[in-house]
């Protein structure tokens, strides 16, 4: 399964202290049982959520776990959870691992608007919402060159990511 949160920075002139905290909440959430990789993203254009995360999750239990809500969730992100808006927590299933993007390469964010079909003939992997907030149905993930992606930029429905940094992992996984 598939846990995204995607959010924006309300104060970018802390941006630097964000990043420092935002890794150690990674490293935290990887210490959990059942997170089993994190990956950060921030979007090349404007966006209303332009930094997202991806964290693969083995289940939808680990969110009502007493691990999870002793060391993450909104209650455990401290003066931060005031400081992020546009903020959304979904879990998706459909996928059970989150992609290994390269730094070089680029994440593109789909978003359904009912059809079934990719746009721009895009191969894009797709996800249906399965639990948290819900705030979408269905989205889909693609990993593509940044040349290729970038051109997607304005394209109705589409966000462009960079990774912030490479894809960690949970402890004793591979």
């Amino acid at each position: 399964m598939i846990y995204m949160v995607e959010m924006a920075l309300l104060e970018p002139a802390r941006r630097a202290e964000w990043e420092a905290w935002y890794v150690a909440h990674q490293r935290r959430l990887l210490a959990i049982p059942g997170f089993r990789a994190s990956q950060r993203f921030e979007a090349v254009h404007a966006a209303a959520s332009p930094f997202v995360a991806l964290h693969e999750v083995d289940s939808a239990e680990i969110f009502a776990g007493p691990t999870y809500r002793a060391r993450a969730g909104p209650g455990n992100t401290g003066e931060w959870q005031a400081r992020m808006g546009n903020w959304h927590r979904n879990l998706f299933g459909g996928v059970d691992h989150t992609p290994d993007v390269p730094m070089d390469a680029r994440l593109v964010v789909v978003e359904d608007d009912g059809g079934s079909t990719s746009p721009h003939g895009v191969s894009v992997t797709w996800m249906e919402a399965v639990g948290l907030d819900r705030s979408v149905r269905r989205r889909g993930l693609a990993v593509m060159p940044p040349a290729t992606a970038d051109r997607l930029i304005g394209a109705r429905g589409i966000r462009v990511l960079r990774p912030l940094g490479p894809r960690l992992r949970g402890e004793g996984r591979s």
